[in-house]
């Protein structure tokens, strides 16, 4: 008996220290700035007759959770040469904003966002059209356009999300809806394309495009954000519509 009580007491102490050298596993959320390119660029040449290519990263780093300012930088060279004129625009722009994610995250590890923004947007880029060909009656003449400097500025409303493929690797997309500012003057011609703004035809330029992103998890928080809430205004439970009456009905009585 004393044998079967000392080998249960052994037992227990044995399972004790495993319990204490047991830690759980502390969970943590990892944050930190994310980087990415436009894929989408690289998918314009072949959409369109007109030689267009380009490039543009994307950087942005969460703030209080549910806010990412973001920073966005591009190239991009345009030529089209068609019968009666030859038209050539290059240049680099960057913008500046912030979004905002809109949907829950449902878990420490849930870093999917669906998100709306607001970019402002500066181009510095150059253009010149030669091959003007045009006929009167001394017969077919052609012409040029020198090469032009010239800027532009537009702001954005921007609409999209990022979901995490895996381990701090994201892939994205976006639609930005474009509204011009300024435009410098050329007295000869109209800029035909923006390098970052998009084509002049239209008073609002749309665009779409589709990021890969990798997030380096620099910053590690227990914290989970809390959903923003959107509107202030708040419906009026039952009970407080029950205690309105009841106010009303004792108020009349008397």
């Amino acid at each position: 008996m004393t044998k079967i009580l000392a080998s249960t007491l052994v037992l227990l102490l044995i399972s004790s220290f495993q319990g204490f050298s047991q830690k759980k596993a502390e969970v943590w959320r990892y944050e930190g700035p994310r980087f990415g390119i436009d894929l989408s660029r690289f998918l314009t040449p072949y959409l369109q007759t007109a030689k267009r290519n380009g490039w543009e990263i994307q950087a942005d780093v969460p703030y209080k959770g549910n806010f990412f300012p973001t920073f966005e930088f591009g190239m991009q060279w345009f030529d089209d040469k068609r019968d009666g004129f030859h038209y050539k625009n290059n240049g680099t722009y960057a913008r500046l904003g912030v979004d905002m994610n809109i949907v829950k995250f449902e878990s420490m590890k849930d870093h999917d966002i669906v998100f709306i923004g607001a970019r402002y947007g500066y181009s510095f880029f150059n253009q010149e059209t030669d091959g003007i060909g045009y006929s009167n009656y001394w017969g077919t003449l052609t012409s040029s356009v020198p090469r032009r400097t010239m800027n532009a500025h537009w702001a954005e409303l921007v609409f999209g999300m990022k979901g995490e493929l895996f381990a701090n690797f994201f892939l994205g997309w976006a639609l930005r809806a474009k509204f011009p500012v300024s435009v410098s003057n050329d007295p000869n011609i109209k800029p035909y394309i923006i390098p970052g703004l998009g084509k002049t035809s239209t008073d609002v330029p749309f665009d779409f495009s589709i990021g890969l992103y990798y997030r380096f998890p620099i910053f590690k928080t227990k914290k989970l954000p809390k959903p923003i809430k959107v509107g202030t205004a708040k419906h009026p439970s039952e009970n407080e519509e029950n205690n309105r009456n009841n106010q009303r009905s004792s108020g009349t009585s008397r």
